[in-house]
């Protein structure tokens, strides 16, 4: 998986770590998003539902849900379905998957 950095208008975000959970359920990709000279912070969580590969924003680490992170969990999402995790068949990211 590409780690960036991407750019979206006034935005840059980049991986800046992956962490695997200890019982192998679960992918921690920690970011960084930087809109407007401001840093933001966002961790996507990756797991697997059956066939399908699942990308959120992790709830335990508070982070604005600006544009910018929305594109970064989406741009999470590309790189994974171009490795080969399979198709994102049901999001609340709409469009930013295609683009």
């Amino acid at each position: 998986m590409a780690g960036g950095p991407w750019r979206w208008g006034h935005a840059v975000a980049r991986v800046e770590g992956r962490y695997l959970g200890s019982d192998a359920s679960a992918l921690l990709i920690a970011g960084v998003v930087v809109e407007f000279g401001r840093p933001l912070h966002p961790v996507a969580v990756v797991t697997l539902r059956g066939e399908e590969t699942a990308v959120h924003l992790w709830s335990v680490v508070a982070v604005e849900r600006t544009d910018a992170v929305k594109r970064f969990v989406a741009q999470v999402a590309r790189e994974l379905r171009a490795f080969g995790a399979g198709a994102v068949t049901t999001t609340n990211l709409g469009a930013l998957l295609d683009g």
